[in-house]
């Protein structure tokens, strides 16, 4: 059982001297693949992940694409926090690995609580959102992972399209896009209450 440690969350909050918020999603699918995919995801290696929204030196928000998703489709990244990987650890770590960039915390949005369901089945899923200022690196260029195909920089009304599209994806990749969405929307419905 993947259970939320509050603890861990208020100590985050605490440390960077802010308020998260915590929200209960639930997303129920009606084919069992990608419901699958997420629990053995979770049993495997990972417990939740990082959801990083990096705001470059001009103001615009980076959001990423891979290979394979569908045509025109962006989202905003995220990364895999280990069982037992400290989260403010994760953030750095997967920054640097996704994107090549050094950051600074701006502020912690705080966790979104996905329970996944498929028939009497469920799992739980922990996006743990985070607002950051780039302050060095060379985007992708020092990444040293190579899953991100493509950049897109928005912004709020950019992102406000990429969640759109996210929302909205058709056929094999619609219970993907579901789940891309919440965490590409809860970014932005942040960044657009702190008029950032």
């Amino acid at each position: 059982m993947n259970v939320f440690n509050e603890a861990e969350f208020y100590n985050i909050c605490k440390k960077l001297d802010c308020e998260g918020t915590i929200k209960d999603v639930t997303v129920r699918y009606t084919t069992p693949s990608y419901f699958n995919r997420i629990r053995n995801v979770v049993q495997r290696d990972r417990r939740g992940e990082v959801v990083f929204c990096v705001i470059r030196p001009d103001g615009r928000i980076i959001t990423t694409a891979c290979r394979d998703y569908p045509e025109n489709i962006y989202r905003i990244p995220t990364g895999g926090i280990g069982h037992g990987e400290d989260i403010l650890d994760a953030i750095f770590r997967e920054v640097r690995e996704e994107l090549g960039l050094e950051v600074r915390i701006r502020s912690f949005a705080g966790a979104v609580r996905i329970r996944f369901e498929y028939k009497d089945s469920f799992v739980m899923f922990y996006s743990y959102i985070f607002i950051l200022d780039e302050i060095g690196g060379k985007l992708l260029v020092d990444a040293s992972d190579d899953e991100i195909s493509a950049i897109k920089e928005v912004d709020l009304e950019g992102l406000e399209c990429v969640a759109a599209a996210l929302d909205s994806i058709k056929g094999k990749w619609h219970d993907w896009g579901k789940f891309r969405y919440i965490t590409t929307h809860a970014a932005l419905r942040y960044l657009s209450y702190m008029r950032i």
